[in-house]
Parts: C-alpha cells; structure tokens; sequence
C-alpha cells in the first residue's frame, strides 16, 4: 500500500503543469478506494483487487472507465493515465489480474485461452454497476497489450452477451498496442459483429510484436464496413511496442511474438507519444461518456 500511494503521489505530481505553482494547486483532488470482486479462474471463484478513483467533488453519478493491464501487470501508467482522466470528471477502475491469482506476470502468466479471463473484465464491469456513485449507463473499458487483447474481444456481441450479459455493453473502448495480427487469426480471437460502441486504436509504427500500426491498419480492412466504421486507428511514428513506458529502453524474449513463433521485443519510453495518448484518451473519453 505505501509503495502504491508513493507511485500515485508521483504520477500526480509530474501531471502537474504551471512555473511556480504549488503542484498539488493544479491537481484535481481525488478519493481513492480498494476494492476487491470475485471472478472465475480454474474453476474456482477467487478475489481480484482493484483501485477505484474517483473526483472528490463529483455531486452527480459519474462515468468510469475499467483500467485492464498488460503481461507486465499494473505499471506507473496506469496512474498516469488514470489522474488525467479523473481530472476530467470520469472514475476510474484499474484492476490487478495477477494478484489475486498469485502470479508474478509475464508470458508464463497469461491464460491458456485467450478468452480465459474475459470474467475478469465482467467481474470489474458489475462491481461499478452496483455503485450508486457510477452512473453504469456511462462505463468504459480501456487496456494495454494483453488488457488491449481482452477489451477488443469484449466488445464483440458474442462475448459481451455472454460474459456481461444481455444488452449489457461497455459504452466505448481505447487500446494500447493491442497486437492486432492475433484477431480472426487465432482460435478464440474472433472479432466481427462488433456492439454499437467506438473503438480507439493506439500503436507506434515500430512495435515489433507483431507488426505494429500497419498490422492494426489492416485489420480494419479486412472487417465488415459496418464493423470497420466502430474504429478508429492513431498511429505515432517511431513508437515501439509499450512506448508509454516510464523505463529505460529495455528488450525481453516473448513467445507470443512474431505471429507466435517468438521473438524479442524492443521498448522505448517515448515522452510525447505518451502525452499524447494521455490527452487523446481524456478527449476520447470525455466525447464517447457524455450525458
């Protein structure tokens, strides 16, 4: 808990914009919750947490947006993002699918099916609904990487019905380098007859994993006009894979790589594509949830 209140303080800070001002003047206060939801996982019911954040001033039911992490588990941009989008007026729900399972993260943690933990994203979708401080009408879902896998495929009519429920649909999705190759590709991945919601692609050119901007461009082609017209698809030059990264440039092996025959991955932290992701996504956010 103290680890994860010094990284929020961080993000927060660095948020901040203005010569001289005190930093906390120009940051929206915010109260934070942890939560925890069941979900089915091997077929058992275990406990996810999660971190609820919402605007400290809000006096109406608010929109929200369910935060899903890539392999890596939770990073310091989530946070990062999470404060501007709360800065905006939307709570925010990041959820930690490996801690409830007792996995470190990495390709060893993944699920055998790629479908597997879609429970996860329904688990998240009704803890909000219940809230009488979420306006459930107005729920979003964005994720990055794996995240980004699990928030296209929960945007299908199939697996909306089937893991949220009957006309039970999120409002709108974003996601972060998604490794759009995998979709109508893989067993389990099947992605047409999309609900009636905007979608918003954001990868760099140079990501690596399985072939970047031009990979999500042609998935989109390759849909139904109708399923194609849900999309949007923004792509920052020079990008690599996970390029909102706060790191050092670093590389790792990943199995699932290169059309799933393995592969190393490269990462470069790239500050204004990360900025802009942020902005695009309150902008996003802020259009698709409105009243």
């Amino acid at each position: 808990m103290k680890l994860l209140l010094k990284v929020l303080t961080t993000a927060l800070l660095l948020a901040a914009t203005g010569s001289g001002a005190r930093a906390w003047d120009k940051i929206a206060r915010i109260n934070i919750y942890q939560l925890a939801f069941p979900t089915e996982w091997n077929g058992k019911t275990i406990m996810l947490g999660a971190r609820l954040q919402l605007p400290a001033d809000a006096k109406d039911k608010l929109p929200a947006v369910i935060m899903m992490h890539g392999t890596g588990g939770i990073r310091y941009s989530g946070v990062y993002y999470a404060a501007a989008l709360n800065g905006a007026g939307i709570a925010t729900l990041e959820v930690d699918q490996w801690g409830g399972r007792g996995l470190a993260g990495g390709a060893s943690s993944r699920p055998k099916q790629l479908t597997d933990n879609l429970p996860d994203v329904a688990g998240a979708y009704h803890l909000l609904a219940s809230r009488s401080d979420i306006d459930a009408s107005r729920v979003g879902i964005m994720g990055e990487s794996m995240g980004g896998i699990e928030t296209l495929l929960i945007m299908t009519r199939h697996n909306s019905d089937l893991v949220l429920g009957p006309e039970q649909h999120f409002k709108a999705a974003a996601v972060l380098y998604p490794i759009c190759w995998l979709y109508n590709h893989v067993s389990g991945a099947d992605f047409r007859n999309l609900i009636d919601a905007p979608i918003r692609i954001m990868v760099g050119s140079a990501d690596d994993y399985d072939g970047g901007g031009e990979a999500c461009q042609t998935l989109v082609s390759e849909l139904s006009p109708s399923d194609a017209a849900h999309i949007s698809v923004r792509i920052f030059p020079g990008a690599t894979h996970i390029y909102d990264s706060f790191t050092d440039p670093y590389e790792f092996p990943d199995p699932g790589a290169n059309r799933r025959q393995g592969g190393i991955i490269h990462v470069r932290a790239d500050p204004e594509a990360r900025r802009q992701t942020r902005d695009d996504l309150v902008n996003f956010f802020g259009s698709t949830l409105r009243n």
